[in-house]
């Protein structure tokens, strides 16, 4: 069973007077997905959970199968799975599963910005395979 991560994965700036200001990054992709306001809290445990229930949270898809918190460009809608549990089967992604970026060439098999490998037609292990 998957151990359930209480948040995405995030950074925290620290301000003057004690606030503190936290930065969610997609679980996958690494995108910068939510930066919240200014919180002051007395601990940061506590200026976490204030700031991703009023602010993160609302920023991500959190797959059910491997528990990631996920940009909406790294979750396969139809499947309500995460693009690394369930990857697009039979149709072109709209974006690249690795770094977020929008694709244009329906006939590109790599991503033109970081060159990941773009999983169209199922998993990799599925790649040699002949029907």
């Amino acid at each position: 069973m998957v151990q359930a991560k209480k948040t995405a994965a995030y950074r925290v700036i620290a301000g003057p007077g004690g606030k503190r200001v936290f930065r969610f990054y997609c679980d996958i992709s690494g995108e910068l997905c939510c930066v919240t306001k200014s919180i002051r809290a007395d601990a940061e445990d506590e200026a976490l959970e204030i700031a991703w229930e009023t602010e993160g949270r609302w920023a991500f898809d959190r797959c059910p199968q491997c528990g990631r918190y996920v940009s909406s460009a790294m979750f396969n809608i139809n499947a309500e799975r995460c693009l690394d549990c369930a990857p697009w089967e039979n149709e072109y992604p709209v974006f690249c599963h690795h770094c977020g970026i929008r694709l244009k060439d329906p006939d590109a098999f790599f991503c033109p910005a970081c060159g990941a490998r773009l999983l169209v037609g199922g998993t990799e292990e599925e790649e040699g395979r002949t029907e």
